[in-house]
């Protein structure tokens, strides 16, 4: 089974601001339990974790991710062979770490940060 994974630079997501704040850390929980899945070669954990990964980034409109997901989902349920499977979920990982990390607050955008303490 012939697997290409063409990279993107982070999908663009849209997510609105009431639901960041529940969205990233149930994302960022998946995503390290994904990682143990490669890490211990769980193909059936890895699929079951992508299906679920895919789900979240159809809803905040981030297809590239999503469809590179299906297309390690689907490899794994057709067989395709396991090095290639981990190999692309890895750089699937990657990819998915850049997007969300595009949706973390940096320093600048931190409340706190528009409100720097009073003078004494």
């Amino acid at each position: 089974m012939n697997l290409t994974f063409t990279d993107k630079p982070g999908d663009h997501m849209v997510v609105p601001e009431a639901v960041r704040e529940v969205f990233l850390p149930a994302m960022r929980s998946d995503q390290r339990r994904l990682e143990a899945a490669v890490q211990f070669q769980r193909l059936d954990v890895m699929q079951q974790m992508l299906h679920r990964i895919r789900g979240a980034l159809m809803i905040v409109s981030a297809q590239h991710l999503a469809d590179t997901a299906w297309l390690i989902e689907d490899a794994i349920a057709k067989g395709a062979a396991p090095e290639d499977c981990l190999a692309l979920t890895v750089r699937f990982l990657t990819a998915l770490d850049s997007a969300l990390s595009g949706l973390e607050p940096n320093e600048w955008q931190r409340t706190d940060a528009y409100f720097p303490l009073p003078r004494v």
